[in-house]
């Protein structure tokens, strides 16, 4: 069993899960040159998971906007039809920091992210992708000075690019994350001098240890390092066991496992369960006793409190929520990090698989679970024939069958 303890942490401003540090000037400079160019509508800004792809798209979409004295607008790809014919409750006024605006007007600088699922790809999310790419043309064609920023992994964008040929007028302005280089290598190296060491007043710590190599070469390697940087910095005790097995997704899922163990029932841990369970938490939606019942949380909904010690390590409100001062009642409570949520998933499912096919939220299992024998990614789990055939009955429930009927849990049910 890991001996680790949990610490008040004194992080530096999050946006999207990555520390303002990280973020790249360079990158946001030559991405906001390229899209205030008269002639540029949209750029695609590409990383692997944890490069900062959000972050950066981000701070390009507020300085553009901050430039050009235009609002900014930011959603999934799966709200961006709802949000430009409802209510909008992430658009912003800059030059007045007005709330809500009603629709997205002429002089608007959009950021679309989640792009064929929140945490992974879920293989069957091309059709509604394609239909957002379009909804997306049509808005541009039709409301004057549009201009779109679509964050994705480059993974993801490499996989689908035939597929999306269509839309390639979208694609036209590329910002590569992931490009190598000495001078970048260079800066991650200061960054996790002054992230992790400088400020580490252990002398005998094992950070000390903690070389560039170990976190580029490793079995993490599909991880970027900017992630790896912050996750080590934010849970300082858990350096021993990356140097030991520089594997973050492990390190980081056998933590959690062992703060349920150690810590068991405590209200910020439960909670953590349940908004990995469920995906988010808001107190103005239905509260799930039936799934508090089922793992034995023992929390209710009045026991949320976002002050936990231990919660807030984890959790925060949505950025768009809390960029846009959205009240405590509608907030939406998520992790930091969408990696962050996978490592509690991760957790959660080798301490009972069945029981997370059966009651955790469907995007979820159709985005990290695999059947035994498929090419499983780095992030994602097995599921084994009881569970995959519990999953479908579920999903037969659901009447969602025939939408995810590609889906390889679905193609390996027996049915």
């Amino acid at each position: 069993m890991i001996n680790f303890v949990f610490k008040a942490l004194t992080c530096p401003e999050i946006v999207g899960g990555i520390s303002l540090e990280v973020v790249k000037e360079h990158n946001v400079e030559h991405g906001v040159a390229i899209l205030s160019q008269e002639h540029v509508q949209s750029i695609i800004v590409l990383g692997t998971y944890g490069n900062s792809v959000t972050s950066t798209s981000r701070s390009i979409m507020r300085k553009c906007a901050r430039i050009k004295q235009w609002k900014f607008l930011q959603c999934r790809f799966t709200e961006i039809q709802n949000k430009v014919t409802e209510n909008t409750e992430n658009q912003t006024n800059v030059t007045e920091n007005t709330e809500n605006q009603n629709n997205v007007t002429e002089k608007t600088i959009l950021f679309i992210y989640g792009w064929f699922g929140l945490w992974n790809d879920d293989l069957c999310s091309l059709d509604r992708v394609k239909m957002a790419f379009q909804n997306l043309i049509d808005i541009m064609k039709r409301t004057k000075d549009i201009k779109t920023i679509i964050g994705m992994r480059s993974d993801l964008y490499k996989k689908y690019h035939h597929e999306l040929g269509k839309y390639s007028d979208l694609f036209q302005h590329e910002l590569f994350l992931d490009s190598v280089n000495i001078h970048k290598d260079a800066e991650y190296l200061k960054y996790l001098e002054k992230r992790i060491k400088t400020l580490c007043k252990n002398k005998d710590c094992q950070c000390r240890q903690l070389s560039f190599d170990m976190l580029c070469k490793r079995k993490d390697k599909t991880i970027g390092l900017p992630l790896k940087i912050n996750i080590l910095a934010n849970y300082h005790d858990l350096m021993g066991s990356y140097i030991r097995d520089p594997d973050i997704l492990k390190v980081m899922t056998d933590a959690i496992t062992t703060l349920r163990e150690t810590m068991k029932k405590t209200n910020g841990c439960n909670w953590i369960d349940y908004i990995c369970l469920k995906g988010k938490f808001s107190r103005s939606e239905e509260f799930d006793e039936d799934m508090v019942n089922v793992f034995d949380l023992r929390i209710t909904k009045s026991s949320f409190d976002e002050t936990d010690s231990i919660l807030k390590q984890y959790i925060r409100i949505r950025y768009s929520d809390r960029q846009n001062n959205v009240s405590a009642m509608e907030a939406q409570y998520v992790f930091w990090h969408p990696f962050i949520y996978i490592c509690v998933f991760h957790s959660l499912f080798k301490y009972n698989p069945n029981l997370v096919l059966k009651h955790c939220n469907v995007d979820a299992i159709l985005q990290l679970v695999r059947p035994k024998g498929f090419d499983k990614a780095y992030i994602e789990v097995f599921a084994d024939d009881q569970g995959i055939d519990l999953f479908y009955e579920r999903l037969r429930q659901l009447h969602l069958i025939e939408r995810y009927k590609d889906h390889p849990l679905v193609r390996s049910a027996s049915k």
